[in-house]
């Protein structure tokens, strides 16, 4: 007598009674759940069924539902003996924790992420599940601990020959090096990474790295060459449409133009800024910080009034977000003469 069919129903009964009534209902019906028709065919529609509704819910913002869901079909997955389903739920539950702030949960998402990827005998999802878990230590200032899992996947990934895979790795080491203020270090790491984001064409990757290298050429005064790797992460930005890469390219730039009191040509990425972050109906922590630059700007160049109008605003917009550290930068700039 095969129990199998049995033990999954129950299974999933299980698991639908703890969604809301309306999708339990549905997929219940869909599912017909008895034990002579139990498949595995009809079990795997309903783990894709919740797989889908919690990348609906992360894509509506709303990423606790959303860990519900994948948490429902990972289950599932699980019971199938579907590995390599249930790594992908693993990375995006992990990512959700993150970005929920639930680092205990991410670093457990992740941690299974790499072990089904380790049974699965998949390289390759080995190395992207230890940079999360990396990148998840990095964020909380754990270097060492980050450091090991680079490492790791670096090792991992080289006998594979995936570009993608060694540049990932290598610019978390770049990461980590920068994070110590190991510039030289980091150089040695970044630019090949660099190399190997192009060859994998792995664009946005490659301006992440550019950016990186940039800012480590900065810091030993290698300025040609910072903006050369700021130039390419803003280009690459810019293709991607990802703000994110593109402010950090320009702060780069900004910081380099300003220092060289440099004035005439820092202004066309100051207004590359100001277009990327002014003029939205809810302004943001950016929006704020390109108050400051343009303040700072017209207080160079001899603007004092607007310059006061720029840092007015700015007040304003870290005040209404709660960020302190920046209101208080503001506060100190409108009390100089």
């Amino acid at each position: 007598m095969n129990l199998r069919p049995l033990s999954l129903c129950l299974l999933i009964t299980t698991l639908l009674a703890g969604a809301s009534p309306g999708l339990a209902s549905n997929l219940n019906q869909q599912l017909d759940i008895q034990p002579r028709n139990a498949t595995q065919g009809a079990a795997r529609d309903v783990a894709d069924q919740w797989a889908q509704l919690g990348h609906q819910q992360a894509t509506e913002g709303d990423l606790a539902q959303a860990t519900q869901s994948w948490t429902e079909a990972v289950a599932i997955y699980a019971l199938l003996g579907d590995t390599q389903a249930q790594a992908q739920i693993y990375s995006a539950l992990g990512n959700a924790f993150v970005a929920l702030g639930q680092f205990s949960e991410a670093e457990r998402a992740f941690q299974r992420r790499v072990g089904t990827a380790r049974v699965n005998n998949d390289a390759l999802g080995v190395v992207f599940g230890l940079n999360n878990l990396g990148s998840l230590h990095l964020s909380l200032g754990r270097l060492e601990t980050a450091q090991t899992y680079f490492e790791e996947a670096l090792t991992v990934a080289q006998p594979t020959r995936d570009a993608n895979a060694i540049g990932l790795s290598l610019s978390n080491l770049g990461l980590v090096a920068l994070r110590r203020e190991q510039w030289e270090q980091a150089i040695a790491l970044l630019e090949p990474a660099t190399n190997y984001r192009l060859l994998g064409g792995d664009n946005l990757g490659e301006a992440n790295s550019s950016n990186h290298l940039g800012e480590a050429y900065l810091a030993v005064g290698r300025e040609s060459n910072a903006i050369g790797a700021f130039r390419v992460g803003l280009r690459l930005g810019a293709e991607a449409a990802d703000r994110a890469t593109q402010l950090r390219a320009i702060d780069g730039l900004l910081t380099l133009y300003f220092g060289r009191e440099d004035f005439a040509t820092a202004k066309p990425f100051l207004d590359r800024r100001a277009a990327l972050t002014l003029n939205t109906p809810n302004p943001d922590a950016q929006a704020a910080l390109t108050l400051r630059w343009l303040g700072d700007y017209y207080r160079a160049t001899g603007a004092t009034d607007n310059a006061r109008t720029a840092y007015t605003q700015g007040l304003t917009i870290a005040r209404s977000l709660s960020l302190k550290s920046l209101e208080a930068e503001f506060s100190n700039r409108l009390l100089r003469r």
